[in-house]
């Protein structure tokens, strides 16, 4: 079994809990977290962010104090999207938005009030996608999707009914992927679940049940190339026998891999994001006792992404592209565009060409042209003023830009405004 290193960053940061939620700002470039569950029981309103280097307290205005919430980040808006969580017997379902200087609440319309839900942002789609999740004492099986003004909800088949799952988004194959949680049968002794769903925007596919046990209070991060999923419990927190994991495990979409941990103790309600800037997955906090406060984790760990590591050796010809990205979206006139384009991993010491395309001049097909991502990096950023000279047909009008590399075609739709 392959070894993975994590190391042990800064300690002096927010104070040990469980139960609170992270996302990577890529505009920002910084981990955000907010809340969570601490000793006696405490729920918390704290936001923070980090940096690599630092934990920096921020905002204090904001959502209320929670637990059991869940955050995902929008690449295309700029904004992390909070929706619902749980402080003692109130079950919250409000949606805020964190714009990287305040919170502002967005929307009580939506999903059912409920805790221990997941959400992912599908970049193919720009919607940030909910499932599941713990409503008036009942797991949930119903999926949901937030275009930055509505809650809109778009199936009810798919996995079953079950709170405490772990959910990313895979930039690669452009799926949210999702795995095990607690079903809704049987109370206290409801079945811990091991299984892993994919959602391609329209349905959900039951992909695999073979690989990490079935946990709950799981973390799932896409890294450039795999999801990685960290730690868990086997039961509930107070069923007798229960389990701890502490083993991550990698899918590819296709397969679950064990990799040999060593640095973080075993865990469960603990949080991690990926840091894209860095190659870096981060993890701070959790539980190792169920139910006593000395079990609860201050901790901040990283682990560098094995791509990062590992390049394609000799190069490997190109690098798939994994995402493109356009912001603001819509954009007016007389503002920049910007425009990201990712890969699916970090490239050689060489650089890697994209085929830039589409109907982006606006009028028609725009000539190809070929953009450089520098050697050693994932991501590729260049701006575009949208003038008046640069739209020659009336408005309101969208064009695609398209991006492609190592056969793998991305697009994005981006509408101007006057």
């Amino acid at each position: 079994m392959a070894k993975l290193l994590w190391t042990q960053k800064q300690d002096i940061g927010p104070e040990p809990r469980a139960s609170h939620a992270m996302v990577f700002d890529a505009s920002r470039k910084v981990v955000l977290l907010f809340g969570g569950l601490a000793a006696g029981n405490r729920t918390l309103s704290d936001t923070w962010s980090w940096d690599g280097e630092d934990w920096t307290q921020l905002q204090d205005m904001g959502p209320s104090s929670r637990f059991a919430h869940a955050m995902a980040y929008d690449s295309v808006r700029q904004r992390t999207v909070l929706f619902g969580g749980a402080s003692g017997n109130d079950t919250f379902g409000d949606t805020w938005e964190w714009d990287g200087d305040s919170w502002t609440q967005t929307q009580d319309i939506g999903p059912s009030a409920r805790g221990q839900h997941a959400m992912a942002f599908d970049v193919a789609r720009n919607r940030v996608v909910l499932f599941g999740g713990e409503s008036n004492g009942t797991s949930q099986s119903d999926t949901w999707v937030w275009d930055g003004s509505d809650w809109s909800q778009v199936e009810d088949t798919g996995p079953s009914a079950r709170r405490g799952h772990a959910m990313t988004y895979d930039t690669v194959r452009a799926r949210t992927v999702l795995f095990g949680g607690v079903g809704d049968v049987g109370g206290q002794n409801a079945p811990t679940l091991g299984d892993t769903w994919e959602w391609d925007g329209t349905n959900w596919k039951h992909i695999q049940d073979i690989g990490p046990a079935a946990a709950t209070g799981a973390a799932l991060v896409f890294r450039s190339a795999t999801s990685a999923l960290f730690g868990g419990i086997s039961a509930l927190a107070n069923a007798p026998g229960s389990k701890l994991f502490g083993l991550t495990w990698e899918w590819n979409g296709h397969l679950w891999t064990a990799r040999q941990d060593m640095g973080v103790g075993a865990r469960f309600d603990h949080a991690m994001a990926f840091d894209s800037t860095r190659g870096r997955v981060v993890l701070f906090g959790g539980r190792s006792d169920p139910i006593a406060d000395s079990g609860l984790k201050g901790d901040t760990w990283e682990h560098a992404d094995v791509a990062v590591q590992q390049p394609p050796p000799g190069g490997g010809g190109p690098i798939p592209v994994a995402s493109i990205d356009a912001t603001p979206n819509p954009v007016h006139i007389g503002e920049t565009l910007v425009v990201t384009i990712r890969l699916a991993l970090v490239g050689p010491p060489v650089p890697n060409l994209v085929i830039l395309g589409g109907d982006f001049s606006f009028g028609g097909p725009g000539t190809p042209t070929t953009v450089t991502v520098p050697a050693a990096q994932d991501t590729f950023v260049f701006s575009m003023p949208i003038l008046p000279a640069n739209v020659g047909v009336p408005l309101p009008v969208s064009a695609s830009m398209t991006a492609t590399s190592g056969g793998v075609t991305k697009s994005v739709t981006i509408t101007t405004l006057q």
